[in-house]
C-alpha cells in the first residue's frame, strides 16, 4: 500500500491525459466556451466593442450637456435665474416666441 505522499508524488508527474475532479474544477474555464463561440450566443465581438463604444459617447455627450446645456449652464450663460429659463422652455413666460 502507498503512503500518501507517494500517491501526491505519483499525481504530480502522471503522463496519463486524465484529470481529477479538483484540477478539472480549476481549469474549467480553459476548457468551456465563451462569446461568440456558444451557440445561442446573439452578439460578435465587434458588436460588443461597438456597445462599449457607443455606452463611453453617450458618458461624453452626458458630460457635455450637463456643462453647456443645462438649465443651470443656460442661466449663467445668458445672466438669468434658472428658474427663468425652466418658465421659457415651459412656455410660461415668452410663450408668443416660437
Amino acid at each position: 500500500m502507498q503512503t500518501h505522499k507517494q500517491v501526491l508524488s505519483n499525481k504530480a508527474f502522471r503522463t496519463d491525459a486524465v484529470m481529477d475532479r479538483r484540477e478539472y474544477l480549476a481549469r474549467a474555464k480553459e476548457f468551456s466556451l465563451h462569446g461568440q463561440d456558444l451557440p445561442q450566443s446573439k452578439l460578435m465581438e465587434l458588436d460588443v466593442v461597438a456597445i462599449r463604444s457607443a455606452a463611453r459617447q453617450r458618458e461624453s455627450l452626458r458630460k457635455h450637456i450637463k456643462e453647456n446645456l443645462s438649465n443651470d449652464a443656460l442661466s449663467k450663460s445668458f445672466g438669468v435665474h434658472v428658474r427663468t429659463i425652466e418658465k421659457v422652455l415651459q412656455h410660461y413666460t415668452w410663450s408668443h416666441v416660437a
